[in-house]
């Protein structure tokens, strides 16, 4: 690949790239998740983006089906700026605003605090903190 850096979930729109570039580790894990829902590539998110400990807990096609269930009146996400908010008890704590338009024309705009994990040095979405 070209952006070695990128991860399989990204646009590559150069402008976005520059950016996604000088974001943390936890920003960019943060942005690979949505445009991975944008993308409609759960399966993305179950192997790289999920601890392990989750990963135990649900199959792979269980979690895969629900996300596309969930994402299946999802037209398009568009990620839009995210803001590192630190680290404590072990997680680092990412707030995002993005947008979300829905396949029946209607766009709704969302802020979202993401919890993430750090494991195996790389930067997991802490699922139980996040989506409580």
């Amino acid at each position: 690949s070209v952006f070695p850096f990128l991860s399989g979930c990204r646009k590559y729109d150069r402008k976005l790239d520059f950016n996604y570039f000088f974001k943390t580790e936890p920003e960019k894990a943060t942005i690979d998740f949505l445009e991975c829902l944008n993308n409609k590539d759960p399966g993305y998110i179950y192997d790289h983006l999920l601890p392990a400990k989750d990963r135990n807990n649900v199959s792979k096609e269980k979690f895969v089906e629900e996300f596309l269930d969930i994402l299946s009146d999802v037209e398009k996400i568009e990620v839009g700026r995210t803001f590192y908010l630190g680290y404590e008890d072990n997680m680092s704590k990412v707030v995002v605003e993005f947008q979300v338009e829905y396949k029946n024309g209607e766009i709704k705009q969302y802020k979202k605090y993401m919890y993430l994990i750090k494991e195996n040095d790389e930067w997991k979405v802490a699922f139980e903190r996040t989506f409580i």
